[in-house]
């Protein structure tokens, strides 16, 4: 049996029937990534009696109310903040980011070099903000 469960669901219903199939009483820690709710928590201690960490995101940890982060620490659980994944993987290979600059660098427009790279223009204003940040 699983002593780690990392919950992937980002929907709550469909996170409340992840938490019946996957969490027993063998589950020690539990990692999931939607804001937590009463209702959420109340699921998992029930799925998991014995659950003795939970954790999120950073950006849902510091979102979550002190009554809950508090109700959890009166029963002896801990409440942590966990980055499992740091963001959204990057759609498109570094040379082709370093290509937008070069091109920028040899006077192309935004729009000139999202038509040569192929690359949505919303796309090509991000990276050239971001390389003058």
């Amino acid at each position: 049996m699983r002593e780690v469960v990392v919950l992937r669901s980002s929907q709550k219903d469909v996170l409340i029937e992840e938490i019946n199939k996957e969490l027993n009483e063998n589950t020690k820690k539990v990692h999931f990534s939607i804001r937590p709710t009463i209702n959420i928590l109340a699921s998992i201690l029930t799925a998991a009696p014995n659950v003795k960490m939970i954790t999120c995101p950073p950006s849902l940890y510091e979102r979550t109310p002190k009554k809950i982060k508090s109700a959890l620490e009166k029963i002896g659980i801990s409440f942590e903040a966990l980055l499992l994944t740091p963001g959204r993987p990057r759609s498109h290979p570094n040379w082709k980011i370093n290509r937008v600059y070069d091109l920028e660098e040899k006077g192309f427009s935004a729009k000139e070099i999202s038509d040569e790279l192929k690359i949505p223009l919303t796309t090509v204003y991000y990276y050239l903000k971001k390389g003058t940040e």
